[in-house]
């Protein structure tokens, strides 16, 4: 057993000061002011900092394109096809890439990784610890809206060059699906691979993300595609959300936004806004932050968090954004996300609140071992 003992814990729902925080066979048994510690057990003195659940970042590509490799070996995008949902992120991922550890020392203990927006279906992610214990390997459908640049044109397979041609083949693909699930003779049975994994995320039993690139006019798309065929999905990154904030509310589908602190480096970035993941969930959209990994390296998704705080957010609805609100969007909210009894130990005590800029990770620990200690 271990226990934290005598910092100020945040919950994900409230703050207990000089709080224990009590951990036995990797999971929290006790959250309180008043805990017996059972005598043997191994202590951990939290006096004077501050104590949360381990990060969670809900858009990432780490361990897809490598720290310290050329960007040739990445494994993020493969040009075969717009339509590759048969391929997983888990066949590619390498659990060696030094940015695994770099985010430990940023307080990141849970990720999704997957395939990039090459594609327009891409194939499926994962959620791992960062740690390296996988959690789901196959965890959503990546699909990715907006045109396709010309690097993309290396497949064999034309590729649709504007967005109004992305939205009508990501659709030609759900509806031959919908028509395959009624009729499987009645498609093309080369392509049955292909129909049976679309099926699942049709039946909702797997989660569809998927990418906006630059313009509002694809959040109405992505909208529409999800309402239409009723899909279990997050729409990603969300540029020009705050035009449409009603909508996205209404529909109520949650947000992965950013990343935050991009500068406008092309016109396609016009709407590129920090105040926008603060408005949204001001009006009562689910949001959670990305790194997009490497675009942002993994071990600084706190410093996303802050941002919002600069923009207007409080400092829990901030926090909340990159622990509670990715893990409800990731369908792990059971296991991680709050400090909560049964849930997974994945506990950071910082030297001061994380969202202040000189803050940082004293102890980490994931699946309640110790696998930082700046003590």
């Amino acid at each position: 057993m271990m226990a934290i003992e005598g910092g100020t814990v945040w919950t994900g729902s409230d703050t207990i000061e000089n709080a224990t925080v009590l951990i036995e066979a990797g999971k929290i048994v006790a959250v309180d002011q008043k805990i017996c510690v059972p005598s043997g057990c191994e202590i951990i003195d939290a006096h004077g900092k501050f104590v949360t659940p381990g990060l969670v970042d809900a858009h990432s590509h780490i361990g897809l394109i490598p720290e310290g490799l050329d960007w040739e070996y990445s494994d993020v995008n493969d040009f075969y096809g717009p339509i590759t949902p048969q391929m997983r992120a888990i066949d590619a991922i390498d659990f060696r890439d030094t940015a695994f550890s770099d985010a430990l020392s940023g307080g990141v203990t849970t990720v999704y990784t997957g395939p990039g927006s090459a594609n327009v279906i891409g194939g499926i992610g994962l959620i791992l610890k960062t740690t390296g214990r996988v959690m789901k390997e196959e965890a959503a459908l990546k699909a990715a809206l907006g045109p396709k640049r010309s690097r993309e044109h290396r497949s064999k397979e034309p590729y649709p060059s504007t967005r109004m041609g992305t939205v009508a083949l990501f659709r030609q693909v759900l509806e031959e699906t919908r028509i395959w699930m009624d009729e499987p003779n009645k498609v093309d049975q080369g392509k049955k691979h292909i129909y049976a994994i679309v099926a699942r995320a049709i039946r909702r039993e797997l989660p569809v993300k998927i990418h906006l690139s630059t313009s509002p006019d694809e959040i109405t798309a992505a909208i529409r595609l999800i309402e239409e065929y009723n899909l279990d999905a997050s729409i990603d990154h969300v540029f020009g959300g705050d035009l449409l904030v009603e909508e996205i509310k209404k529909a109520g589908i949650p947000v992965v936004y950013g990343p935050m602190m991009l500068s406008r480096l092309y016109s396609g970035f016009r709407y590129v806004s920090d105040k926008i993941p603060v408005e949204l969930c001001k009006r009562g959209v689910l949001v959670a932050l990305m790194t997009d990994h490497s675009v942002i390296p993994q071990k600084h998704l706190r410093l996303l968090a802050a941002a919002a705080v600069r923009n207007g957010a409080s400092y829990d609805e901030a926090l909340k954004m990159i622990t509670i609100n990715p893990a409800k969007i990731l369908h792990v909210d059971d296991s991680v996300g709050t400090i909560q009894v049964g849930k997974d130990a994945d506990i950071v005590a910082w030297n001061d609140h994380p969202l202040k800029a000189g803050a940082h990770p004293v102890c980490v620990i994931a699946d309640g071992k110790v696998v930082l200690n700046n003590f």
